[in-house]
């Protein structure tokens, strides 16, 4: 499994769902913990969720996640 995205709990959901609506298996690291104590998990409580991939999964992940975050992806419907 690889990191393929760190932010707060809110952005990792949508981040989350774009994936899995392309069936890439994402495993969240942080995702209680980051709602309760986000100061425990890191620094300053800065972007406490991880977001893991496969590595076979890795460069479709960083491809949609580089166009949701340059805002090219329509969260509602996932297109671009």
């Amino acid at each position: 499994m690889t990191v393929v995205f760190n932010g707060p709990y809110f952005e990792a959901m949508n981040v989350r769902n774009l994936l899995e609506e392309k069936e890439i298996s994402v495993f969240i690291q942080n995702e209680y913990m980051s709602s309760i104590e986000p100061w425990v998990v890191t620094s300053g409580g800065l972007n406490p969720v991880k977001l893991q991939v496969d590595e076979s999964d890795f460069e479709q992940a960083e491809s949609i996640i580089k166009n949701y975050l340059n805002g090219n992806i329509n969260i509602e419907t996932g297109d671009k």
